[in-house]
């Protein structure tokens, strides 16, 4: 049994991680596992939900280039890359994401290398292997997620980077989360003032997660230590602000393009958005020099 954070084993993570909650499935109403379902969760993933992924999970630059997505889910990122021309290998731990993303393939008719159930503590691929790997929003899930860190790190090739997503603590987290969940409906109390279970009881569209990982920057820049370079942006004001929750409402258009303008998703956005590689890129040279010494 693998235990790590909060005592939780990857044996429960999986179990969490099945039919209902598999992400994605509630963006449509259309029959499930056809070729119109599998559609609708492309066009809200990318034009409601989450439009910043267009941009910086880099779908269209890696035609090509071995990829590898860790949490591969319902398929439907995986299948941007091979859509792009990319050479793709995706993992799950749950056996069910393997067969939603076969099939999702199969429906789109894309290719793929290889798509298999494994562990991302464990992954089942010699070192120096992918040019890419990305993993949008399941690392912090999982009970070890530094020894997943350090298996990107391992099958990264040594001219390769990495996409990885991770849940930040934005307005979403310290409103909904702390001060809802945890301080006026007495999470934190009964859970012996243990923020890391209020976590885990408020984050996912069903709740009672085994483990929810939410990071502020300095637990980032220690976590991806091995990796020479980092770059870190906060993204997604998310709920409100994107979309309605659950049919509610949304905030006039006014008010995001302030928040735009004044880039306040770099402050309080709930995702983290982290691009590394395994050796170091050039510093960026001061104002005063490119002012005064460059031309």
């Amino acid at each position: 049994m693998n235990k790590k954070d909060n005592n939780v084993t990857i044996e429960e993570v999986n179990k969490y991680w099945h039919k209902k909650h598999v992400p994605q499935q509630w963006y449509s109403r259309k029959e499930p596992n056809t070729l119109s379902w599998f559609n609708e969760l492309r066009y809200k993933r990318y034009t409601l939900y989450y439009d910043y992924l267009k941009e910086d999970c880099e779908f269209e630059y890696h035609g090509g280039e071995e990829v590898l997505e860790i949490g591969c889910g319902i398929g439907t990122d995986l299948a941007e890359y091979a859509r792009n021309g990319a050479v793709v290998t995706g993992v799950d731990l749950g056996a069910d994401q393997v067969e939603f993303t076969k099939l999702n393939f199969k429906l789109q008719k894309l290719s793929y290398k290889e798509i298999r159930q494994s562990n991302a503590e464990q992954l089942p691929f010699p070192d120096n292997t992918f040019d890419l790997v990305v993993s949008f929003g399941v690392l912090h899930h999982t009970p070890d997620t530094e020894k997943a860190l350090r298996e990107v790190y391992r099958v990264m090739k040594m001219d390769g980077k990495a996409i990885i997503i991770f849940y930040a603590r934005g307005w979403k987290h310290y409103i909904k989360r702390c001060f809802i969940t945890g301080i006026l409906r007495g999470r934190w109390f009964k859970y012996g003032f243990s923020w890391q279970k209020v976590y885990d009881e408020a984050s996912e569209v069903y709740g009672n997660s085994p483990k929810t990982g939410v990071y502020l920057k300095r637990h980032l820049k220690k976590m991806f230590s091995m990796f020479p370079s980092m770059e870190l942006r906060k993204r997604r004001m998310g709920e409100f602000f994107e979309y309605k929750p659950y049919n509610t409402v949304k905030f006039p258009r006014f008010v995001n393009n302030i928040l735009k303008l004044f880039n306040v998703e770099a402050l309080l956005g709930e995702s983290w958005v982290i691009k590394l590689r395994k050796y170091p890129t050039s510093k960026e040279d001061s104002l005063w020099n490119v002012i005064f010494k460059h031309y």
